[in-house]
């Protein structure tokens, strides 16, 4: 696929669960050592049903004359045959235990239906059975939580920015998850919940602290159906932004170490002292525990406590999940304290058998949700999958994230997960992995030539002795025996059942197997609801491994990219989960971060676009746009004409002074008007002529000659003696010819602070191209005007650049179509290149607009951070632009089939496509070949943090600002 050579991709080792080397079915075998049993070895239930059934029979014939009974005995010994044979065929083997199956028979077979405790002048209900175990928090006070099954704390917390970075990133994002893991207290759960995200609060941030500018507030206006629908491939369903977010529940009422046997023991005997857990001092200790527990986590994740406000959604997120998609509550709002009375009453309908006759159940694995005291809201349907079989050689780090790759499951229902994490020391570990070593060799006795013949067991003991070695490397290594619930939430039992089946083929590409039991989806629900996981059967479910194996999973890994505020840029299309990211180049200097960005793609991928976009949002929020065209076509005047006071320059049109010695002070006019003049003339900075002109330029020469501008200087030439075979006056009488801005001092003088906007047209200036300028002997060959245009090119970006580095209260931006030839002239890429390193401390950016980032080089990038990929159809050049852009290629081949084969492709139809014009009124026609509209603007992005994310960039929100971005040719069809 890509020619380039490459070095082979990093691999470190891979995530492993040690999955089912604690679920060991027993059997006896053996009467005593070296007397097996006939027909042996039995599982108990099989010693159960053989007690059960020959009892009676070894009793009737006990009491009965022995005429009478043979046929007892052989009825008797026939029933027992059949009854074992038959449980050896239908009894499941391994995990959950037969005493949980027949809980979940139960449950199929009589499904509940059950709700919440009342509050104060409620019913109990109308046939639902009461359950308090399922009950909201009995009270909460800051983050502190007051439950049936303890007392917990509430916490948030950030992933970490993995996504599409290098391996030494994701080697460090899984050291700090392990450290996570490892000081987790025991009992800990560790959530994913999917936030959508709060379109008025985004418009907020856009207007920021522009509310004073009423252009950019109409502005904002505009984007608001399109931020509030952002998700073009879901036809139907929710369509808003969404974000996943990260929970942690800890148990604090056993303290620091958690639901250890140590912790149980402490919570027993504050509970037999009569500790009043209600008390201001138990409340203060509780929250000296979790303000512990949280300063012993890593900073990096930013772990923050949870509102109330944001418990009580969460509560309610719980309730309507797949349904209500409500924004989560900002830090600084709501009340302190919340009691019971203030969460919603909700009821649960194991099955969907509410409406249905007992004895006709529908037997779905689902559960329907509701809130009893309001008929009219909509019912949540939800389902729940255990997480029960890994690959035995485990997953390869750093592609082993399959908690994050269900966020790639193209649905409209709402998939979030819960880890519960039973924490134990390394010795603690040891003394469980021996109780099942020894179990197993002594089930390989009891089974005897039955073990032999499959590798069950042997597997099982390899497995638990390596995972002891594993527990052995290090002293502060601990154990986490681990259980992972994906719930699923939809507004229909049709789109659940899709989502799963998703789901299942998503992560079956890992080896990694989930289970949806029926009877099991109410107990599971507990899971989810702080207080309810002791009530839930996830021990059944659970798997060990360590912290470090469990942390090469990367389960906590954050897709924000871009800024909290600025203008909409893009909608990130990394997930299936769109978020929209915002882009603040005002505020990178602010941050003191780089204010350089590339727009790098083929011809008629958007680049042009959408920067014109960005361009126009900028000037509206006040900052000041300079940008060279390198054409006639004035395209950035097309788009930014609206906007009052915009100017339209051709240099080599006489509308504007440019002669820096009317322009800058005397300490930079000489300089200034060298530095691009003499090359301009053709003289070598070293001659007699050029230390001439340096001195008449001089301050004390200008004031004693009268020299106030270079047509001054031109009449002071002319009026020496031999001014006709004056070198230096003919090679400026010359230059005159070319620039005429630069000799008429009748023109009004340039200032650049007189227009929000300047749009240079560069395309009659005849410059060189980058290879003439490289080559040594084609720039010797180099034609006067093409010399003259290089100069003035070059003099125009200094007098931009100039100004703008000497005003620091507003924001600047210095914009280069096909920036080429700009980097390829050394003045011009010596600009460029300051700029890069020191515009944050002068509010001033620089951006670039090319097909090729080796046009970069020539300047020295590394300094631009930003970059936006467009669509780039060579896979060479698009596999070194990824790498460029430090998205690792080797990590991620497919990303340069998608960037090459799949951003922004042509259509393959074989007719036109009438479809919907942009703004819904009348009809528009899609072209065969051209790129389909709901295609238009997808690339990558990475952003100031060297974030990455695959993107759709966002076109105009008008059809008439869109009507004025478009570049295409009117060319009838």
């Amino acid at each position: 696929m890509v020619s380039t050579a490459t070095s082979s991709p990093k691999t470190g080792e891979n995530a492993r669960v040690f999955s089912g080397i604690r679920d060991i079915d027993t059997h006896i075998g053996e009467a005593a050592p070296g007397q097996r049993w006939p027909g042996g070895p039995y599982r108990p239930p099989e010693w159960i049903a053989m007690v059960a059934i020959g009892g009676p029979t070894l009793w009737w014939i006990d009491v009965h004359p022995a005429g009478t009974t043979l046929p007892v005995l052989i009825a008797g010994l026939a029933l027992i045959f059949v009854t074992v044979v038959g449980m050896r065929l239908l009894l499941p083997k391994g995990r959950p235990s037969l005493p949980t199956r027949a809980i979940l028979a139960r449950n199929m077979l009589r499904p509940p239906h059950t709700i919440t405790s009342p509050h104060h002048g409620q019913t109990a209900g109308n046939g639902q059975r009461v359950d308090p175990s399922l009950d909201p928090p009995k009270r909460v006070e800051g983050n502190i939580v007051f439950t049936s099954g303890g007392v917990y704390a509430e916490f948030l917390l950030d992933g970490l920015p993995v996504l599409m970075r290098s391996y030494d990133v994701h080697t460090r994002a899984a050291t700090l998850t392990r450290n996570l893991g490892r000081y987790l207290p025991s009992g800990s759960m560790v959530r994913m919940v999917l936030v959508a995200d709060d379109t008025n609060a985004i418009l907020r941030n856009m207007v920021g602290s522009h509310a004073d500018k009423p252009d950019w507030v109409t502005q904002c206006r505009h984007w608001h159906p399109i931020i509030a629908n952002p998700a073009k491939a879901h036809p139907a369903g929710y369509r808003g932004p969404a974000r996943a977010r990260f929970w942690i529940t800890v148990p604090v009422d056993a303290g620091m170490a958690g639901r250890t046997p140590l912790g149980k023991s402490r919570k027993a005997w504050d509970w037999f002292r009569g500790r009043d857990k209600d008390s201001a001092n138990s409340l203060q200790h509780y929250s000296d525990v979790a303000r512990n527990i949280a300063r012993s986590l890593p900073n990096e994740f930013n772990i923050r406590p949870a509102t109330p406000a944001q418990i009580q959604w969460y509560h309610r997120h719980r309730a309507g999940l797949g349904v209500i998609h409500e924004p989560m509550p900002a830090p600084q709002t709501g009340p302190k304290s919340l009691s019971a009375d203030d969460f919603v009453r909700t009821a649960f309908d194991e099955g969907a058998n509410a409406q249905r006759p007992w004895w006709r159940p529908t037997f779905k694995p689902l559960l329907r949700v509701y809130n009893p005291d309001d008929p009219t809201a909509a019912p949540s349907y939800q389902t729940f999958l255990t997480v029960e079989h890994f690959p035995d050689n485990g997953v390869r780090f750093p592609r082993a994230c399959y908690l994050h790759a269900l966020l790639n499951v193209h649905t409209t229902a709402t998939i979030e997960w819960t880890q519960h994490l039973n924490i134990r020391t390394p010795k603690d570990a040891q003394a469980v992995n021996y109780r099942y070593t020894k179990n197993i060799k002594d089930q390989m006795r009891q089974r005897g030539p039955r073990a032999a013949e499959d590798d069950e067991l042997p597997k099982k003991l390899s497995q638990t002795r390596r995972y002891s070695s594993q527990l052995n490397s290090n002293p502060s290594e601990r154990e986490l025996d681990h259980t992972v619930v994906i719930a699923v939430g939809a507004e229909s039992p049709d789109v659940l059942d899709d989502a799963v089946k998703q789901i299942r083929q998503e992560l079956d590409t890992a080896g990694i197997a989930v289970a949806r039991r029926r009877g099991a989806q109410l107990l599971l629900w507990r899971a989810f609801n702080t207080g309810s996981e002791t009530t839930s059967p996830l021990d059944e479910f659970r798997n060990p491994t360590t912290a470090h194996l469990w942390s090469l999973f990367l389960p906590l890994i954050s897709g924000r990219v871009g800024n909290v505020k600025g203008s909409p840029l893009a909608v990130d299309q990394t997930t299936m989960r769109p978020s929209v990211i915002l882009h603040d180049p005002e505020g990178t200097a602010r941050r003191n971060k780089n204010t350089g960005l590339a727009i790098v793609g083929d011809p008629g991928g958007g680049k042009s676009n959408r920067t014109k976009l960005s361009a126009r949002e900028l000037i509206l929020r006040g900052a000041r746009v300079v940008v060279f065209e390198p054409d006639t076509i004035a395209e950035w005047a097309k788009a930014l004409k609206s906007i009052p006071g915009v100017r339209i320059i051709d240099p080599t049109v006489g509308q504007w002074c440019f002669d820096p010695l009317v322009i800058f002070p005397d300490r930079l006019a000489a300089r200034l008007a060298a530095a691009h003049i003499l090359p301009w003339i053709g003289v070598p900075a070293d001659s007699l002529i050029a230390k001439r002109y340096r001195r008449l330029l001089r301050p004390e020469t200008r004031e004693t000659c009268g020299i106030g501008n270079h047509h001054e200087l031109l009449q002071h030439l002319r009026a020496q003696p031999d001014w006709e075979t004056d070198e230096l006056l003919l090679r400026l009488e010359a230059a005159a010819e070319d620039f005429p801005g630069l000799f008429n001092p009748d023109l009004p003088a340039y200032k650049p602070q007189d227009a929000p906007a300047t749009v240079y047209l560069t395309g009659n200036l005849a410059l060189p191209d980058a290879e003439d300028l490289a080559n040594e002997q084609l720039y010797l060959k180099l034609t006067g005007t093409q010399r003259a245009g290089m100069a003035i090119y070059g003099l125009l970006v200094d007098i931009e650049q100039q100004y703008m580095f000497d005003r620091l209260d507003r924001f600047d931006v210095m914009i280069f179509e096909e920036c080429a030839q700009l980097l390829a002239y050394p003045a011009g890429a010596r600009t460029a290149h300051l700029i890069t390193r020191r515009g944050r401390k002068h509010a001033t950016g620089i951006w670039f607009i090319t097909q090729d980032f080796r046009d970069l080089a020539r300047m020295g990038d590394k300094f631009v951070t930003q970059k936006w990929i467009f669509r780039i159809q060579d896979p060479e050049l698009a596999y070194l632009t990824l790498k460029w852009a430090r998205i690792d290629p080797d990590m991620y081949p497919e990303l340069v089939v998608t960037l090459s084969e799949d951003t922004s492709p042509g259509n393959t139809r074989d007719e036109d496509i009438l479809g919907d014009s942009h703004d819904g009124v009348g009809s528009s026609i899609t072209e065969a070949g051209a790129v389909d509209p709901d295609r238009l603007g997808e690339g990558f992005l990475v952003d100031e943090f060297g974030r990455a994310a695959r993107v759709q960039f966002f076109g105009a929100p008008t059809p008439a600002l869109a009507h004025a971005l478009d570049s295409t040719a009117s060319v009838s069809a």
